[in-house]
């Protein structure tokens, strides 16, 4: 196994790390490295995997078969989370749960367990306080705010955002991730906007004066990022999404 490299590159979404980890199994090696592609060091050599949504449902539902939909569900929340090499240890529950079966979901005692379980609860407990404290710039046409959130929340809380009737339309954006959640009329959207050319705006104003005129002109090519796996249980997932 010492031919192969160890490092593994995906595009960041849940369906490219999904890809990323069947790939891994594949090859039979633990990895050194499974990071964003935009987050790769450019002095090292990386696998990219390319990401096939046939592949990503078909490991999704592997993970449901020989672990549990409570296995599935943890692994679209540990997605989320901003947990230090959050991918490996992804990776490694991934594998408990294929070796040992669902029990490992509710397994405390190992580190990688713990971990996992630490860090969706701390997601849980942030994506609920921010959800009663965001302030929204109101603009004339459009509600909006940054969010700098450690992990990634706008998945979790979108529905509720999106169901407040006291705003019209809106954009919430989150500069750490690089996540904008927004509503336009009867359409609503969850989107990456890491390759967009735009300024990236650090208050509600200035997202209402970089963001919004290109949501309503519709300029944006959307490209979801947090997971679009068909029959998880999970009701976040995106109601309008195209690829860059």
């Amino acid at each position: 196994m010492d031919g192969y490299i160890r490092r593994f590159s995906y595009d960041g979404t849940l369906e490219g790390f999904l890809c990323t980890a069947l790939a891994i199994l594949r090859v039979k090696t633990m990895p050194d490295e499974i990071c964003p592609d935009y987050h790769a060091d450019a002095a090292a050599e990386y696998l990219p995997v390319r990401t096939n949504m046939a592949e990503a449902e078909y490991m999704y539902s592997l993970i449901g078969r020989r672990g549990s939909a409570e296995v599935q569900q943890m692994v679209s929340d540990l997605f989320l989370t901003d947990t230090p090499d959050m991918e490996k240890l992804l990776f490694e529950m991934i594998y408990l749960a294929l070796r040992d079966g669902g029990k490992v979901a509710e397994d405390y005692s190992s580190e990688v367990m713990r971990r996992t379980h630490e860090a969706i609860r701390d997601l849980y407990r942030e994506a609920q306080s921010l959800l009663v404290n965001i302030e929204f710039f109101r603009g004339p046409e459009a509600s909006c705010a940054v969010i700098d959130p450690h992990n990634s929340v706008l998945p979790l809380i979108r529905k509720p955002l999106l169901k407040r009737m006291d705003l019209d339309d809106l954009i919430i954006f989150d500069k750490r991730h690089l996540l904008m959640l927004g509503r336009k009329g009867e359409s609503e959207m969850l989107s990456d906007i890491r390759r967009i050319s735009l300024t990236m705006p650090d208050t509600g104003e200035e997202a209402y004066d970089v963001l919004w005129p290109a949501v309503r002109e519709g300029k944006l090519e959307i490209r979801f990022a947090g997971g679009a796996i068909p029959g998880r249980r999970r009701d976040y997932d995106p109601l309008w999404s195209t690829a860059c």
